[in-house]
């Protein structure tokens, strides 16, 4: 028998008015004609009025919807009866308001205190249907009273026939006002069959003892027959089916006592007895039957509710334990015995079992982890008496193992001995798996960003070897060539070079912008730097695409991370030229503020304003990202520069008709002499060492290198290994003045190892630059940390000459000259 959450509905009748009015005038008449067959010839009332129970049980099943439909058929049924007996017009008058009224008031009490539907199923509810049947019998018999003193002739005081009254009517409504109650509740839903069978079987033994009654003759024995056989018959009704099926019960019984009284046969037929006193204890009977039954059945009714309501919750609980792999456990420590919850067979593999001794719960524990188990459990306290521990369970059934995390509490005795112990454990097995599965992809992901960090960097020292041997290449044969032609050639060369080590750069950038690793360099600088080198390398690809090329130059200075910045905006020119077909593309900046906002303009496909949103996340392409190539990297790249530099990035975009994105850059200071420091600086003989000892295994960068060195004057020891220099230094062959050393030596260690030889083998702690193009921050800083000036590949010959000078003048105190900086 299953609850329900929807607010129960009130029975109605599907009955036109007129047909109610009609079936209560026929009920509610041969209900009273029955009664006025036993009338008191003293005062003239009925000593049973079963037709108020009509009618009441009418207005209580069926509610205010019947309300006048019932009371037209209570007054016309009255004036019938009574006009029908002995009853003038007048007193059947008020003998109508009397009935009418009765029915309409216990309807409209238990309607307000207990609302729809009304069933006798609770302790409370029997209590108020007998209260308001009481109360509204004494108003009522006021009525009644008044219209027997004015109107009908009666030899009894008026005191008597008010409680004739009274009672007549309440035994009415009691006897039968629960029977049409209970047919309502089988209107509105209709018992099983079971419950059918089984209360008809027991109503079919009512009737018969019922009729057994009416004949036998009326002896002690009978008296005591009908109590011993119809007590038993009533608990089993109870406790049994429905309440209604006391009713009837009930109903039956009443009816028995009240034919016996007026027929004078049966248990209340003795003639030896008067009248009075037949009456009074056929009254006596069916209030205590009707009482008793009615109160034995709504207990057993709401002990019925009660159990639903717990099995239900029972239910509850175990489809959301099952759900949530979670075992509520009971263990008593004392009799040695684990109590589990109904899904504990299908998580542990136990079978039909429900319950385990201590020894082998413990026995299936995972044998690693049985000794921490063990220890916990015995190590608890009542000042710590809560746990909570992670272990492995062997299932009984061989089929593998189960994680259980197991939360519980200890309780103890007043000695402090532990008792009990009870709580929720809770299946963690894929949970498990899923944590060892990700603990497996980290790793993997470790490995894998450790290899393409190594590959990265291997790749990074592979390709600036190539690019710092052609910037070597280049700065030896610029001074070669005299102005014009070549000397602009050579330039071109140069720019060409800046740029792809620029591309490298950025490239490399990515490793480190993922592993949070890059970090800015800040410095005032000429934003026409940055504008001409981009020029110089868009200006081909605009103009092979047939599109306008535009470049607003300014004076401003800005402060930002140049390569940085440049890439950027690099990345942005590219997406341009990309998109746009016809038109124009401009690249210049504007004043905002303190701020410089530098933009990048073209007329190409647009983005829509729905994809605005994405285009900054990692690998996502447009409508047209496809078709037009690219990686969707280039915007990913320039937002997480951007966040480096804290340098805002705006974009602006009309699908069709081109794109326009800004970034905002800090103002420089202007009055900083940043145009002379990027002037070309001069160098003379004096600003060089005597001889330098150079150690690099790259046999071109070797080359390109000494002839660098060679034009400038410079007597340079080039050497492919550290054994060589270590030989030549201990042969007393050379003494330099200062060191340059490649940090990737193959076949020997490294430039500092390398560089610290040396020193070692000279005596003193020479001057020493390193060159590498591991951009790794724990390289960089292991070499500055012996006190040597590292050189990022590729880089600028003017940059190793500078430092070569610094490095000089700083051992070499006595020659203060040297190049401008």
């Amino acid at each position: 028998m299953a609850t329900s959450d929807a607010p129960p509905t009130h029975s109605t009748l599907a009955w036109p008015p007129w047909a109610i009015s009609i079936s209560v005038v026929i009920v509610y008449f041969l209900a009273a004609r029955l009664s006025l067959a036993l009338i008191d010839k003293a005062d003239g009332v009925a000593v049973f009025w079963p037709a108020a129970g009509v009618a009441t049980g009418i207005l209580v099943a069926f509610g205010p919807t019947v309300r006048w439909p019932v009371v037209i058929g209570v007054v016309v049924a009255t004036f019938a009866a009574n006009l029908l007996g002995d009853r003038n017009l007048a007193s059947t008058t008020f003998f109508a308001v009397a009935n009418a009224g009765e029915p309409v008031i216990v309807a409209g009490l238990i309607q307000r205190f207990y609302g729809a539907p009304f069933e006798l199923n609770q302790l409370r509810r029997v209590f108020g249907l007998f209260g308001a049947t009481i109360v509204t019998a004494f108003m009522s018999g006021i009525v009644g009273t008044l219209g027997f003193m004015y109107f009908h002739p009666s030899a009894s005081s008026a005191v008597t026939i008010w409680r004739h009254w009274v009672a007549s009517e309440t035994l009415g409504t009691i006897t039968v006002a629960p029977l049409v109650i209970g047919l309502a509740s089988f209107l509105r839903k209709a018992p099983p069959r079971r419950e059918i069978a089984e209360g008809t079987f027991a109503l079919a033994i009512v009737a018969t003892l019922c009729l057994l009654l009416v004949f036998l003759p009326h002896e002690p024995w009978t008296r005591e027959l009908a109590i011993a056989s119809l007590c038993p018959l009533f608990v089993w009704i109870a406790a049994r089916v429905r309440a209604a099926f006391t009713a009837v019960a009930t109903f039956m019984c009443a009816m028995t006592i009240v034919w016996t009284t007026i027929f004078a046969i049966g248990l209340f037929g003795d003639t030896r007895l008067p009248l009075e006193e037949r009456i009074l204890s056929a009254q006596a009977t069916i209030l205590a039957t009707s009482f008793g039954a009615l109160v034995l059945a709504a207990l057993f009714s709401e002990r019925r509710t009660h159990e639903l309501a717990i099995l239900e919750r029972e239910h509850r609980l175990e489809e959301a334990l099952r759900a949530g792999g979670v075992i509520t456990f009971d263990w008593d420590l004392r009799i040695g015995l684990i109590r589990l919850s109904q899904n504990a067979a299908e998580i542990l593999g136990l079978g039909p079992r429900q319950s385990l001794s201590s020894a082998e719960w413990v026995r299936q524990i995972h044998p690693d982890d049985r000794p921490s188990v063990t220890t916990r459990l015995n190590t608890a306290r009542p000042d710590e008496h809560s746990h909570s521990m992670t272990f492995r369970f062997l299932r009984p059934d061989g089929r593998g193992e189960v994680w259980l995390e197991q939360i519980a509490v200890t309780h103890f005795d007043a000695s402090g001995v532990p008792t009990r112990i009870n709580g929720l454990t809770t299946d963690v097995t894929e949970r498990m798996r899923f944590e060892e599965e990700i603990s497996r992809a980290w790793k993997s992901a470790a490995l894998a960003d450790q290899a393409k960090t190594s590959f990265l960097s291997a790749a990074s020292h592979d390709l600036r070897q190539p690019l710092q041997t052609l910037r070597f290449l280049q700065a030896a044969l610029e001074p070669r060539l005299p102005d014009g032609e070549g000397r602009n050639l050579v330039g071109g060369i140069a720019r060409s070079l800046d740029t792809m080590s620029s591309i490298l750069s950025s490239l490399l950038d990515v490793n480190r912008l993922e592993a949070g690793d890059l970090r800015p360099s800040k410095r005032d600088f000429a934003i026409n730097e940055v504008f001409d080198s981009l020029a110089a390398d868009f200006l081909d690809s605009v103009a092979e695409k047939g599109v306008r090329w535009r470049l607003v130059r300014s004076k401003l200075l800005v402060r930002s991370d140049k390569g940085m910045l440049e890439a950027m905006l690099r990345n942005l020119l590219s997406n341009a030229v990309r998109y746009t077909d016809r038109g124009t593309i401009l690249l210049g900046c504007r004043r905002a503020g303190d701020k410089i906002r530098i933009e990048v303009w073209d007329s190409g496909v647009g983005i829509s304003q729905d994809q605005l949103p994405h285009i900054f996340q990692e690998y996502y392409q447009g409508a047209h990202g496809a078709e037009r190539g690219g990686f969707g990297l280039g915007l990913a790249i320039v937002r997480r520069m951007g966040k480096i530099l804290e340098h805002r990035i705006d974009v602006r975009s009309t699908s069709g008709r081109g794109t326009v994105f800004s970034i905002e850059v800090p103002r420089g200071d202007s009055s900083r002499d940043t145009m002379e420091r990027a002037r070309t600086p001069r160098f003379e003989r004096e600003d060089f060492p005597d001889i330098i000892l150079v150690v690099e295994d790259e046999k071109s960068v070797r080359a390109s290198l000494s002839r660098l060195l060679k034009t400038k004057g410079i007597d340079a020891i080039v050497v492919a290994t550290a054994n060589d220099a270590l030989a030549r230094i201990n042969r007393q062959e050379i003494r330099p003045d200062l060191l340059i050393c490649d940090y990737n030596l193959r076949g020997s260690a490294n430039g500092v190892d390398t560089v610290n030889a040396l020193r070692a083998a000279l005596g003193w702690n020479i001057p020493a630059i390193v060159m590498t193009g591991d951009i790794r921050s724990e390289v960089v800083d292991s070499v500055t940390a012996h006190g040597i000036s590292v050189l990022i590949k590729p880089f600028l010959a003017d940059e190793l000459l500078q430092h070569i000078t610094r490095l000089y003048r700083r051992s070499n105190p006595d020659n203060p000259t040297g190049p401008a900086s």
